[in-house]
C-alpha cells in the first residue's frame, strides 16, 4: 500500500463560508428549541413569512435581517430577552 497518496485533504486551511440569513434563523431556532409561529411573534412578522424567510424563496426586509443577526448573534442575551423565553 503507497502511503504517500492521501484523500483526505485538510480543509481546515480554508475559511467556512459565512451563514445566510435562513441559516441564522434556522440555527437560532434550533438553539432556542421554539416553533415558527413562536420565534416569528417578536419578529412581528407571520409564521409563513418567517418559513418563507427559512426556505430562501425571499430575502427578510432590513429590519428583519437585523433582528435575524442580534438573535443568532445572542449577545447579552438578545435572543432570551426577545423571545422571552431562557435556555440551559
Amino acid at each position: 500500500m503507497d502511503d504517500t497518496c492521501d484523500d483526505n485533504t485538510d480543509w481546515s486551511e480554508f475559511p467556512a463560508a459565512p451563514l445566510d440569513y435562513a441559516a441564522k434563523l434556522k440555527a437560532a431556532r434550533a438553539r432556542l428549541a421554539v416553533s415558527q409561529a413562536d420565534f416569528a411573534a417578536p419578529l412581528q412578522v407571520p409564521a409563513s413569512t418567517l418559513r418563507i424567510w427559512q426556505q430562501r424563496r425571499t430575502k427578510p426586509h432590513a429590519l428583519g435581517l437585523t433582528m435575524i443577526d442580534l438573535v443568532y448573534d445572542d449577545t447579552e442575551g438578545r435572543a432570551e430577552r426577545l423571545l422571552g423565553k431562557r435556555v440551559a
